[in-house]
């Protein structure tokens, strides 16, 4: 056993400790805290030092009590032991040191992080994927293991979610539950349900079951009104809507652009692009294409404004170049779930003369390590 002063939060869910001269990440600690700790692994070649909390000597003044009594053995959270005020600070130290040290920022800003009004980290996520333990028993694993941890209820799950019995499932498998606007799925591993409905105060969207949804219920409105602040869709604009998804964004902003606008919405997963599709039906100034982004860009469409939703991964160097040969772009609106690979293409951009309008974080994802980030860009004339 060793002791270690934290240092500083790290990006998913890790602090920053030192220890013989050598990096430590550990888990479930806050800065400034003195704690015991054990270490479990190294990286490759001995660069770093993974080390598991045993005991805390000297708290943090912003510790608070873990609201889920299977925090810190169950893997599903990583800050239940900081209140939501504690993980926005974290989460924009955490942006701002990325932008800094992946995009080569020397002075940037970014909006202090938002989360949903009255937010409590608690009761928020739409979607619960359990696996189910030799006893029929659902069940969360540990981080970074395989090792089952049975529980009787997740206090992040909406509360429609937990009353669901958690118990008597098919032995050794998984189960997700979801929560539509109207309706709550049960899918298992040996079931196919077609699709659930969304409903907010811009539109109504049906999802296939299984695929991508925003998991906080408040999240799709928060990114809308995100969205539209910065894109400012007007009557007449020609906007590509890239990694289209369901159409979460080009169902509104069809809305705002009148019958001379038109939107491109761009999504290569089948599934996805038709229930766009059914979205979408209504609206005559929409056009969904199923198509890679890069591939489709090759065609050099005509947009004078661009919202981008990649996965994780972010953008590769193809779409940003093509991108930036549209003349008529002027305005884009990244929206990222991923903070390095964010950072890595604002870089991109700002190469190729970007001006970064607005960097706003937004906690849509308490109790983990997880964070939203939408982007204004504009073209340098």
């Amino acid at each position: 056993m060793i002791q270690l002063e934290i240092l500083r939060y790290a990006a998913g869910g890790q602090c920053v400790a030192r220890h013989e001269n050598r990096v430590v990440f550990i888990r479930g600690v806050l800065p400034g805290e003195i704690v015991n700790a054990e270490i479990t692994s190294e990286g490759k070649g001995g660069r770093f030092l993974i080390a598991d909390l045993i005991s805390v000597i000297t708290p943090s003044p912003l510790r608070i009590a873990p609201p889920c009594k299977y925090a810190g053995n169950c893997g599903g959270c990583d800050w239940q032991h900081a209140s939501i005020e504690t993980q926005v600070q974290l989460h924009g130290e955490v942006i701002q040191d990325q932008l800094n040290r992946i995009g080569k920022f020397d002075q940037i800003k970014i909006e202090p992080v938002l989360s949903v009004p009255g937010e409590t980290g608690l009761g928020y996520r739409s979607r619960v994927r359990y696996a189910t333990t030799n006893n029929g028993e659902s069940a969360m694993r540990k981080h970074g293991s395989n090792e089952l941890v049975p529980i009787d209820e997740c206090l992040i799950a909406e509360p429609r979610l937990n009353e669901i019995t958690t118990s008597n499932w098919r032995p050794s498998s998984e189960i997700t539950l979801v929560a539509g606007s109207d309706e709550v799925l049960v899918l298992t591993d040996r079931e196919i349900v077609p699709q659930i409905s969304y409903s907010n105060r811009h539109g109504q969207w049906v999802v296939p079951a299984g695929d991508f949804w925003q998991v906080h219920k408040d999240a799709p409105e928060v990114l809308i009104d995100s969205v539209l602040k910065f894109l400012d869709p007007m009557s007449g604009d020609q906007i590509g809507d890239l990694y289209s998804g369901v159409g979460l964004f080009a169902l509104p902003i069809a809305r705002k652009i009148g019958r001379d606008g038109l939107v491109t919405a761009v999504e290569l997963d089948h599934r996805a692009n038709k229930a766009a599709d059914q979205n979408l039906k209504d609206f005559d100034n929409v056009q969904t294409v199923e198509s890679d982004v890069a591939i489709f860009l090759k065609s050099r469409p005509v947009f004078n404004k661009v919202v981008l939703d990649p996965p994780r991964s972010g953008l590769n160097n193809s779409v940003i170049r093509s991108l930036n040969s549209i003349a008529s772009l002027n305005q884009i609106v990244y929206v990222s779930c991923d903070s390095g690979t964010l950072a890595r293409d604002l870089r991109s951009f700002a190469d190729l003369g970007w001006q970064i309008k607005v960097i706003q974080p937004l906690l849509l994802f308490p109790m983990t390590a997880h964070i939203e980030t939408v982007v204004h860009l504009s073209k340098v004339s």
